[in-house]
């Protein structure tokens, strides 16, 4: 019993892995449709509880900031800032890329850094689902 949740397991991080770096893929080849900067106004910032993962770990307050920005004349309001640190305030000005084929699609300056995370990530991942299943399959022998 113990070997088959160890080759389920295995084989669930080869998956994972494998769907986090399409992701990552994904999201890089999706980069070049943010083709316009603008700047945004922070126009809210909520403090909101964070649950942890880690039932060992205290959850957490976090604030969410949220902005305006206007695009080809339309305005769009209270949307959640794509990035933001713990010093963001009401009034701070951002700067954002937009799909200027669909500018509700927004972006921090940076689109292609969590691509590259999700790629890093699930190659790791999917290595080491492999090494396991690899060792499980040669102490079966």
């Amino acid at each position: 019993m113990k070997k088959t949740i160890n080759i389920i397991m295995s084989v669930a991080a080869v998956v994972f892995g494998v769907v986090f770096a399409v992701t990552g893929i994904k999201t890089i080849s999706e980069k070049d449709l943010y083709d316009t900067q603008i700047t945004a106004t922070v126009v809210d910032v909520q403090e909101e509880w964070e649950n942890s993962a880690d039932p060992d770990e205290p959850d957490r307050l976090v604030n969410n900031a949220y902005i305006d920005y206007e695009f080809d004349g339309k305005k769009y309001e209270h949307v959640p800032a794509p990035e933001q640190d713990d010093n963001t305030k009401v009034g701070d000005s951002v700067d954002i890329l937009v799909q200027s084929e669909n500018p509700e699609k927004i972006s921090g300056l940076n689109p292609t850094k969590g691509g590259v995370i999700f790629i890093v990530l699930g190659i790791l991942v999917a290595i080491a689902g492999c090494v396991s299943s690899v060792r499980l399959f040669i102490k079966k022998r």
